[in-house]
């Protein structure tokens, strides 16, 4: 009489990941007993009917969930069969893994922010870096991405985000997230402030440090007209004073490459009004000789005094015009400011000679005498 076998299965139940194959050890306390299996797959290929002491079947699960196999194993000596077992086999899925956005393009200074999901639910997520050009993204996990990027250079760096989707122990397919991070350009003015007349045009270079930067400008003035808001790689407007003493024009430049604004910069013109003198004569036409009027002088004191020709003798400060060595002829007295912005005023004078008195009569006279000729004097 031959006994009726029994079987043990090593392990009693398994859990694999997709992919993978069992490994299920058939034994029995029957010497030479053998061992067949059927099986019955939910969510899962790969399992077939079988026969041996160990069942190795590479599973794979078809759907977003687990899926199991039921191996049920019967034993057999000497053509007794013995009680069935079953083993379970459970078969986690291989998790994948959506990054949104799957790529992105920032600005120096922002922050990254990449949603992590997959059709398995419970997946969980990690990823490691690789950097060029910038600083901040570190390894890491968490269902999001939110990392603060900071270019390095004046090009654009790159993060690559490796992320690895993980459910009960099973890893998907990696994926790459690519995020791309543009600098913010750094404004420089030539030169840095500007000084000039009334009348005088600005002349300030715009540049920066990334290549492709474009500039824009708004413009707050004081005592100044002229000034206006505007974009363009230099600032060219011409501006007058509205007074008296200077006024000022603030440039406020902002710099923006690849959609990043870097920082505004400012730049501040001085506007000094011409430094306007006259000066006036009692009369245009002077005597060569005698006492002539003293000039009066507005504006600025300080000047100097020319003539043109030259010969007249002018008094340094007062304009004071000894005429006595002079020439005669008319003269083009110049007066010239020496203040911040120099300017001129002029007035003619003409130098004349002193008329000479004559006179002539046919005398001698004779008191109460019959009357004698008229005298004559001249010129007049």
């Amino acid at each position: 009489m031959n006994p009726v076998p029994t079987v043990t299965a090593t392990p009693t139940s398994q859990t694999i990941c997709s992919g993978t194959a069992t490994s299920i050890a058939l034994s029995s306390t029957t010497v030479g007993a053998t061992f067949n299996w059927t099986v019955s797959q939910s969510g899962v290929t790969g399992a077939s009917n079988g026969s041996g002491s160990l069942i190795a079947q590479t599973l794979t699960a078809t759907g977003a969930s687990a899926g199991t196999v039921t191996y049920t194993i019967v034993p057999s000596f000497g053509g007794c069969n013995g009680t069935p077992i079953n083993v379970v086999v459970t078969v986690n899925p291989l998790p994948n893994v959506t990054a949104t956005p799957n790529a992105q393009t920032l600005c120096s200074g922002s922050a990254t922010s990449i949603a992590l999901s997959s059709t398995t639910v419970g997946t969980t997520y990690s990823w490691t870096v690789s950097q060029s050009g910038v600083t901040g993204a570190s390894a890491g996990s968490g269902s999001s991405i939110t990392q603060t990027l900071t270019a390095t250079g004046a090009t654009a760096g790159t993060v690559t985000y490796s992320i690895t989707p993980s459910f009960a122990g099973c890893a998907g397919t990696p994926i790459n997230v690519v995020i791309t991070v543009n600098p913010r350009p750094v404004a420089t003015a030539t030169p840095a402030s500007q000084t000039f007349c009334t009348g005088g045009t600005t002349g300030i270079s715009l540049s920066s440090n990334v290549s492709g930067t474009t500039y824009s400008w708004t413009v707050v003035q004081s005592g100044v007209t002229g000034a206006s808001a505007g974009s363009g790689s230099s600032i060219t407007q011409t501006l007058n004073t509205t007074g008296a003493s200077a006024g000022t024009a603030v440039y406020t430049i902002t710099p923006t490459a690849n959609g990043c604004t870097g920082n505004p910069i400012s730049v501040t013109i001085t506007v000094n009004p011409l430094d306007n003198a006259s000066f006036t004569y009692g009369s245009s036409t002077y005597c060569q000789t005698g006492t002539n009027p003293t000039p009066t002088i507005t504006g600025l004191a300080g000047g100097t005094f020319t003539s043109s020709p030259a010969g007249l003798n002018i008094t340094p400060g007062t304009g004071l015009i000894n005429l006595g060595a002079s020439a005669l002829g008319t003269y083009t007295v110049t007066y010239t400011t020496t203040g911040a912005c120099p300017n001129t005023s002029s007035v003619n004078i003409t130098v004349t000679s002193a008329p000479t008195a004559t006179f002539s009569y046919a005398g001698p006279y004779c008191q109460g005498g019959s009357p004698s000729p008229t005298p004559t004097f001249g010129p007049g």
